[in-house]
Order: C-alpha cells, then sequence, then structure tokens
C-alpha cells in the first residue's frame, strides 16, 4: 500500500485510531476490573461473588476486554505490517514500537489463554442453579490473578507505543 496517497493516508489514520481508542479501552476497562471492581466484590464476601457472577453472566462487560483487545491486536499488526522492516528497527522509536507490541502480543496471548478462555467456563457455572460454589471461587482467583498480570503486560505496551516518539533523541 503506497500511505504517500490520500487513501493510503486514510487508511493509516483509520488503523491509527482503531488501534488507540480500543487499546485504551482494553486497558482502561481491565484497569477498572482488576483495581475497582475485583477487590470490591472480593471485599464484599458473598455479596460480591454474586455480583461478580451477575456480571459475567447477564452483562456484556467481560466481552469488552476481549473484543478491544482484539480490535487493537489486528490494527496493531496491520500497522506494524505497514512498516519497512529496515526503518522500523534502524530507529529507537521503531524498537520501541517493537518492544510495545511485543508486551502487546504477550498481553493479547496471556489474557486469552488464561482470563477469556475461563470467563466463558465460569459465565456457564455461575448460570447453573447447582455451581459449585468452591469451583467459582477457584475460577475468580484464577481469573483475578491472570488478568492482573495481562492488564500490566498491556499497560507497558501502552506506555511504550506512546512514548516511542519521544525517545528518538534520547537514543540519537
Amino acid at each position: 500500500m503506497d500511505i504517500s496517497t490520500a487513501s493510503g493516508a486514510l487508511v493509516i489514520s483509520l488503523l491509527r485510531l482503531l488501534h488507540i481508542v480500543a487499546g485504551l479501552i482494553w486497558v482502561g476497562a481491565a484497569l477498572l476490573m482488576s483495581f475497582y471492581i475485583e477487590p470490591m466484590a472480593e471485599s464484599s464476601g458473598a455479596e460480591g461473588g454474586r455480583f461478580l457472577r451477575a456480571l459475567h453472566s447477564k452483562t456484556h462487560f467481560p466481552r469488552l476486554i476481549p473484543l478491544s483487545a482484539f480490535v487493537t491486536t489486528i490494527a496493531g499488526l496491520l500497522l506494524y505490517g505497514l512498516l519497512a522492516y529496515h526503518e522500523t528497527m534502524s530507529s529507537a522509536m521503531g524498537v520501541i514500537l517493537s518492544l510495545g507490541a511485543l508486551f502487546g502480543l504477550l498481553a493479547f496471548g496471556h489474557g486469552y489463554f488464561t482470563v477469556w478462555r475461563r470467563s466463558g467456563h465460569y459465565a456457564q457455572l455461575a448460570l447453573a442453579a447447582q455451581s459449585d460454589e468452591g469451583t467459582l471461587a477457584q475460577l475468580e482467583d484464577k481469573m483475578r490473578r491472570n488478568g492482573r498480570v495481562s492488564f500490566w503486560l498491556a499497560l507497558a505496551s501502552l506506555v511504550l507505543m506512546a512514548g516511542a516518539r519521544y525517545a528518538g533523541p534520547i537514543f540519537a
């Protein structure tokens, strides 16, 4: 794709907008879940557990994080693919963007395999009338711990990518 044309610039602009907005939603929703919703539910005992179960089984909020992560990742990969390798790796900005991409891919993969896949199972168990409280509590704990790891990986990605353009003079 020739990014020097008007249509090329439009595609790049749209991909950047998708990547940035979806990334902020991803990290923001993960922050909200990891540091506000889950700790409040945990400190609320049985009522908090019921709240988390209702959140996962009766709302679309748990889908917000994987959907925004997917959009962020796909738009980011498309943007990264439009860069020439020698241009990317020959500048400080390119190296830092590459590190940000690596952290983003790690956050996406970790979140998918350790949180989002369990979330569907958790929602099914939460809807079941005879669900085992111990199993639900174990899943909550695993999702909470792994969600925080994914959050920190995604935050590292966001910080690296947001600051990449300012790193050039430091390494020059």
